[in-house]
């Protein structure tokens, strides 16, 4: 649902209604936004809870315009998660032998030895699949529009990126999100500096973040 409701949102965002009365006139100075173009949703708290990034991640959006025509593009949507797959518990012999038991699950917080749990998570960055079906969009005077929605994206030169509202969609040059993997991987990272790292729970030097299949 709330999946849904994102890319509703996205669609409304990324355009504005084109208004039909007058239409047949001058569209303006043609800009060409062909390429691709992302930006990444930060998951929230419900209520009063903490974001936990074990199990909620942010979420990368990548949306592709294909230039048909001198004002038409097709727009196509996707988006990106980093999945936990779970955590090592790397020194377990030696913090067992701390206490000499056996431990079925990773502890929070030192043995009797002082000895913290050495933990590695793990992470799976995937494409998330979905039925978003191809947009077409007008462009005009540096904005874009679509027949079926009521938002528009401006474009801000300065910045090189599409903008509405508190959306900001940044060119994505050859199609490289890299940079926005990086940006979900620091999230993640300060969530367990933060839960676990400052408040002596856990020794973690090292996340792993690995690729599914064709999600490159």
């Amino acid at each position: 649902m709330k999946r849904c409701i994102t890319y509703m949102m996205m669609a409304l965002a990324m355009v504005s209604l084109f208004i039909v009365s007058g239409c047949g006139g001058n569209l303006g100075s043609s800009q060409d936004f062909s390429g691709t173009w992302g930006y990444v949703e930060t998951a929230s708290p419900i209520g009063n809870n903490e974001i936990d990034y074990e199990y909620n991640q942010d979420t990368i959006y990548v949306v592709t315009l294909e230039k048909k025509s001198e004002h038409t593009y097709a727009a196509d949507f996707k988006d990106y998660k980093y999945s936990y797959k779970g955590s090592s518990f790397l020194n377990r012999d030696e913090y067992e032998r701390g206490d000499r038991w056996i431990t079925f699950f990773i502890p929070d917080g030192p043995n009797s030895q002082g000895l913290l749990p050495k933990v590695e998570p793990v992470y799976e960055f995937k494409l998330v699949a979905h039925d978003m079906e191809t947009i077409s969009f007008t462009e005009r005077d540096g904005v874009l529009y679509v027949d079926e929605s009521g938002l528009e994206y401006t474009y801000d030169k300065d910045n090189d990126a599409l903008v509405s509202g508190k959306t900001v969609l940044h060119r994505i040059k050859d199609g490289d999100i890299t940079s926005l993997k990086e940006e979900v991987q620091q999230h993640i990272k300060d969530f367990y500096t933060k839960e676990y790292v400052d408040t002596k729970k856990r020794d973690i030097t090292n996340i792993k973040f690995n690729d599914a299949p064709k999600s490159k």
